[in-house]
């Protein structure tokens, strides 16, 4: 077998490769395992390239001095500015392949769990326990308390890209997942139908009339903490509490359904704010703790979703348009213990 046939053979097998792990890329969730074979067949395909280049250069050379090549130039310039400023159709084709991800049922791992610690100083010991389910994709979450008459108490986490108000315009289904950290993007808003429960129990309205944290006054680290990606044990506690409310809001971008699409609430401009995170409202979850009834675990249910754009705090309890939604937790436990 002759250089010139194994560097043929290299580049079609790396090739086949990274078409395969794209088009899963494209349309599965992570996986570190097709990321590494993306990775490595990419480096080794290049490689392949560069030897290719190397026997052919004077093949390739001629060609550069016809017109096909100012053409072949400008069509790749125009895909290039198209792709980095998300134009049509390049933002609709990542969209699309997001909107798959966000619908996909997702492999449950019943024995990995994110520990995420957040203030522990007080007297009573908490620990949320969340089982995902098959359509949990990167949520926003907020954790809150109440009290009996469901005044709202304190934040005791709430995830930072709506605590710091760092969503952004342009920001897709494709690069939502590290977009919310570019502080220097342009077009700058907050996504006031995340988390609207939330946002309006703890009823601080800002300047402009929102009530989620900008970016310029955002909330403090001690409550705040990255996306939370798989099961989790949440980490806190309380002040010395008889009685009080426990919530958790959950909502997943993009994942659209017949009741909350493109195609719904057309003079809702805040719904269709441009940004293609269409989808179905967030969802409440909530317990009642009394530390005088002994019981050390209690379960969170389900009692309704947000408004679908953010415009109120209600919780409404409907729950008959929403399809996945109701598939993104399979259960929340909240583990009690009073310190002595």
């Amino acid at each position: 077998m002759n250089y010139r046939k194994i560097i043929s053979l290299s580049i079609a097998i790396s090739f086949i490769v990274l078409l395969s792990t794209g088009v899963l890329s494209y349309f599965k969730e992570y996986s570190r395992v097709v990321a590494t074979l993306h990775t490595i067949f990419g480096l080794l395909f290049s490689l392949g390239i560069v030897f290719h280049l190397k026997n052919n250069f004077r093949s390739i050379k001629i060609y550069t001095k016809g017109k096909p090549i100012v053409l072949i130039l400008f069509i790749s310039f125009l895909f290039f500015i198209g792709a980095s400023y998300q134009v049509t159709p390049f933002t609709e084709l990542m969209d699309f392949g997001a909107t798959q991800k966000a619908i996909s049922k997702k492999e449950l791992n019943l024995t990995s769990y994110q520990i995420v610690e957040m203030n522990m100083a007080n007297d009573i010991q908490l620990t949320i326990d969340l089982l995902r389910s098959e359509h949990y994709w990167h949520p926003q979450m907020a954790v809150w308390l109440e009290d009996e008459n469901s005044n709202y108490i304190e934040t005791l986490f709430v995830s930072k890209a709506t605590a710091k108000g760092l969503f952004f315009g342009g920001r897709s289904k494709d690069n939502f997942k590290n977009f919310d950290e570019n502080k220097d993007a342009s077009g700058d808003y907050r996504r006031v139908n995340a988390l609207p429960v939330w946002s309006y129990k703890r009823d601080v309205q800002y300047p402009d009339g929102l009530y989620v944290p900008p970016s310029n006054n955002p909330l403090p680290d001690a409550i705040t903490g990255a996306t939370i990606l798989d099961n989790f044990k949440l980490l806190s506690s309380v002040k010395n509490l008889s009685k009080f409310k426990l919530k958790i809001e959950i909502n997943v971008a993009f994942d659209d359904n017949e009741y909350y699409s493109e195609y719904d609430f057309p003079e809702d401009g805040t719904f269709h704010n441009g940004t293609g995170q269409l989808g179905q409202p967030s969802i409440i979850f909530e317990t009642f703790i009394d530390m005088n009834d002994d019981k050390k675990y209690y379960l969170m249910e389900l009692i309704g979703h947000g408004h679908h754009s953010g415009q109120d705090g209600n919780v409404n309890s409907d729950l008959s348009t929403l399809t996945t939604a109701k598939r993104i937790v399979e259960r929340i436990v909240v583990g009690v213990i009073q310190k002595p």
